[in-house]
């Protein structure tokens, strides 16, 4: 009897232990190579990660793809980036998916917004970051999924 409580008590200490290890983000040795090698951008996004999205908003509490763009170029670049992916996309330079280098804003075509369009940063690898949807928020998408591979309109460059 005394052995079975006493194996009852290990089991309960070791799912304790595993309960209170912090669980790694899938992409969170990348935002670690990110604050190494773009310490701003890195920060920026581990600070965003997670952050739910809301259509039209522009802070923690809540934001969308384009402001999600348009917030990091200003914190991280400095630079000014029209609020809505349409206007970004004219307010930026075509170039080619082989040719992208980080800070690029990549497009798609979105069935999901009112407005048609969805965009994100690229963060290098075929990475890019996010406000992905009102289920995921904040995120890093790659874009060899399904969806952003099979809805790729283009990127652009910010000069």
């Amino acid at each position: 009897m005394r052995k079975n409580i006493l194996i009852i008590m290990l089991i309960l200490i070791s799912m304790r232990l595993v309960a209170q290890t912090p669980q790694r983000n899938q992409f969170a040795d990348y935002v670690e190579w990110l604050q190494t090698n773009d310490p701003q951008l890195g920060y920026f996004i581990n600070d965003w990660l997670g952050v739910r999205y809301k259509l039209g908003g522009n802070t923690k509490k809540g934001i969308d793809c384009s402001q999600f763009a348009k917030r990091l170029y200003s914190d991280v670049y400095n630079k000014k980036l029209e609020g809505t992916c349409s206007k970004q996309w004219i307010q930026t330079k075509r170039i080619k998916k082989e040719d992208l280098q980080v800070g690029d804003i990549v497009f798609f075509r979105s069935k999901q917004s009112p407005s048609g369009w969805h965009c994100g940063v690229y963060i290098g690898d075929k990475r890019f970051v996010h406000s992905a949807n009102r289920f995921e928020g904040v995120k890093i998408s790659t874009l060899d999924e399904p969806r952003y591979l099979n809805s790729y309109k283009g990127a652009g460059r910010l000069d």
